[in-house]
């Protein structure tokens, strides 16, 4: 470890609590567990130097954290004495605040921040003017390097409907930060203002990729922060960046603000990225030869499938063939006899290969991805079975190349289990790892997962008939520029066909961003191959495949017809009720969408839509007007 490069560890867990009967405070001693010998001898090196950070979740349901001096070694681990307080009593949990800190409930975090590796004034508006940092409208930097902000001109209140087992889940870190998004009450507040003895949840605007922040909590002139003071890269983004301030003094604070530093982040470690491409070329060389012997040769004679489990379903069967075999994907004996075409092997379906399956066994290689049925005897096994993978070439027997929306669910399920499921695409020849953003899967080659889930995407929309010279001018100079807004390391995603779909992927494959389709079962429009991420959905599918749509962070709506008239429904919904933060909307082609945006502002004066709607959504047809509505809507420098 580097004493000059910014360090964080893992959520430390409440190890102890102490409550006074009738005190407003609670003693709490947390406990950090360092993630390898080397980094705990730093840590003992450092003790002085380290500062905690509480989980922000914990923060904006009223609840702060004070340190009470360093961190102290226990054996393996470090502890660290803290005092809880509920900063606002008119949160609704406040009645029982107390009880919800229990042990074993995940905290925060230690964080090092050397003096070496803040960045200086001129290196924060360098970051800035390079869009390698996007930091508030109102920010002011002073010669120091501290950035001072003011925050959204809004409050945001819990739901008085959510009951004590809501807020067990949140302090025990199963319902998250998007969860309290989704039920907290947005109000307007012009000007902020702290009532005496009270605080506020409010946000900002930042987006961060190379960078960490550190919030100072202030010394109460202009309220205090909680302690949930750390900021990390890539997870900070967005204009809902929020933020917890309270008052403890007798007098209001008007338009509170913001001070913080800006660290740089370590540089990224050896992510593995030609490791992980030379595996993943060995295990398709692998598998590419499995499924061969599987083509060639029949199945292993056997006594038939087995299953255990008594249950019909209509068309499927978890005896049907599914030509499998279960390996040890590195064993070298298995990569000798398959060069020396060692077959038969494998067996007429999945539950034969399971129960045959060698002890040492660790890699699942079925033809057709497991039905339900089948899912559910893979499940039942899993005791016996040590199942670090499975890899499977057919989404469908009965649709192809497209998964069905049960099949994701199965996928889903596979996730929770820990068993990464490859793609063997035998159409791009190809293995593609399924890898969540936002919640939603995807297929992307192992070495590119990282670069996909930390890349910010644009979702295009738009018709799959072929563009005007116009047209084509225009989308081509929308992409390139909003690629150079946004900065490094962007994907653009769409409806993997033709026309505005086709554009915008080229045009973003040409300046070096990732691409990206959500295939969709048309014969009217075959898929276009190529991308760096995708999914496929059956026809029957087509409302279900739209939420994919949300590992977007951004939406722009092109020339399109019926179907993308569809999407902008969804999506415009999907704004009003809050299931996507307010994020600009561009409707790309004014002339086109002309009609659109008088029903818009006529559905805003009939209050059929909110008011607000207005201020995020944009009709034009000029890149530079974009991005400057991308900097207003955004409230970004």
């Amino acid at each position: 470890m580097n004493e000059n490069q910014f360090w964080h560890s893992t959520d430390g867990q409440i190890l102890t609590v102490k409550t006074k009967n009738g005190g407003d405070v609670v003693g709490l001693t947390l406990a950090f567990w360092p993630r390898h010998p080397a980094e705990m001898e730093f840590l003992k090196a450092h003790l002085a130097d380290l500062r905690f950070t509480e989980r922000s979740s914990l923060a904006r349901i009223g609840i702060e954290m004070i340190a009470q001096g360093a961190p102290t070694v226990d054996g393996h681990r470090l502890v660290l004495e803290v005092v809880s307080s509920l900063y606002d009593p008119s949160f609704p949990n406040a009645p029982y605040w107390k009880k919800l800190l229990r042990p074993g409930v995940p905290a925060g975090r230690l964080f090092y921040a050397p003096a070496a590796a803040k960045l200086s004034t001129k290196e924060i508006w360098d970051a800035v003017q390079a869009n390698q940092l996007k930091l508030p409208h109102t920010t002011s930097i002073d010669s120091q390097g501290r950035v001072f902000f003011t925050p959204h001109a809004v409050s945001y209140t819990l739901s008085p409907r959510l009951q004590r087992l809501n807020f067990e889940h949140i302090v025990s870190g199963y319902a998250g930060r998007s969860f309290i998004d989704k039920v907290q009450v947005r109000h307007d507040a012009s000007p902020l203002t702290i009532p005496p003895r009270a605080g506020i949840l409010t946000s900002c605007s930042m987006y961060l990729k190379e960078h960490f922040v550190v919030l100072s909590p202030g010394e109460g002139n202009f309220g205090l922060h909680t302690s949930a003071v750390l900021l990390d890269p890539v997870k900070t983004f967005g204009t809902n960046v929020m933020l917890e301030i309270y008052n403890k003094g007798d007098q209001p604070v008007v338009n509170p603000m913001v001070s913080v530093e800006v660290f740089r982040s370590p540089p990224p470690e050896d992510t593995g990225f030609k490791a992980l491409a030379k595996r993943r070329t060995r295990l398709l060389s692998t598998v590419s030869t499995l499924y061969k012997c599987l083509d060639d040769y029949p199945a292993v004679p056997s006594a038939g499938a087995k299953p255990k489990t008594n249950i019909t379903v209509r068309g499927q069967s978890a005896t049907i063939e599914n030509r499998a075999v279960l390996i040890r994907a590195n064993d070298d004996e298995l990569k000798k006899g398959l060069e020396a075409g060692s077959c038969p092997l494998g067996a007429h379906t999945m539950i034969e290969a399971l129960d045959s399956a060698p002890a040492d066994a660790d890699t699942l290689v079925v033809d057709y991805f497991p039905d339900l049925l089948e899912h559910m005897e893979l499940i039942t096994r899993l005791g016996d079975v040590k199942l670090k993978r499975l890899i499977f070439r057919k989404a469908s027997r009965t649709h192809g190349y497209f998964l069905s929306s049960n099949a994701h669910a199965r996928l889903d399920t596979f996730n929770s289990l820990g068993i990464p499921v490859y793609w063997h695409d035998e159409m791009t020849n190809d293995l593609y790892l399924h890898t969540y953003k936002k919640d939603h899967g995807f297929f992307v080659r192992e070495e590119m997962a990282k670069k996909f889930q930390e890349s910010p995407i644009l979702a295009f929309y738009g018709s799959a008939v072929q563009l005007d010279a116009d047209d084509t001018s225009r989308i081509a100079s929308l992409v390139d520029k909003l690629g150079t807004f946004i900065g490094p390391n962007i994907g653009v995603l769409t409806g993997g066909g033709g026309g505005v779909m086709r554009l915008a992927t080229e045009t973003a494959r040409s300046k070096g961003a990732l691409t990206g389709a959500c295939f969709l079962e048309l014969e009217a429009q075959p898929p276009e191959l190529g991308v760096d991420f995708f999914n496929t959905f059956q026809e029957t599918s087509r409302h279900f495949r739209q939420k994919w749509f949300e590992v977007a962070d951004f939406c722009i709506f092109n020339v399109g017809g019926v179907g993308t008239l569809e999407e902008i429904g969804i999506e415009l919904c999907n704004l009003k009720l809050g299931i996507r933060p307010r994020t600009p909307y561009v409707f790309f082609g004014s002339g086109f969408w002309k009609d659109l945006e008088k029903q818009v502002a006529h559905m805003i004066r009939e209050k059929r839509a909110p008011a607000w709607m207005k201020d995020y959504i944009l009709f034009s047809e000029d890149p530079d007007e974009v991005l400057r509505f991308y900097r207003k809507t955004l409230q970004v420098l």
